[in-house]
């Protein structure tokens, strides 16, 4: 794993990066899916949670809940990268 590629695990970010708008919906895409693959019934209560956790905050995490800064390192740079979406299974 690349000094950079740990560091954006790992929530520490050393350069800001730039995303266009289509990129920063795609990583918005990526970080609601991620949430709803841990909720065993996404419904309107546990994205009103998501939407707590990920409020921003003035503190080291930048959000209501530590872990999901680091969520969104990571939808970022699966984004910036090209990483396929996830998808729901083709009927």
């Amino acid at each position: 794993m690349s000094r950079r590629r740990a560091l954006l695990y790992l929530g520490c970010v050393t350069t800001d990066e730039t995303l266009t708008t289509a990129q920063a919906c795609e990583a918005a895409y990526r970080m609601v899916w991620q949430y709803m693959e841990r909720e065993p019934d996404p419904d309107s209560v546990s994205l009103q949670e998501m939407l707590v956790a990920m409020e921003p905050a003035a503190d080291q995490y930048r959000t209501n809940d530590p872990a999901c800064w680091s969520d969104w390192l990571r939808c970022v740079e699966e984004t910036l990268r090209g990483a396929p979406l996830p998808r729901f299974p083709s009927a």
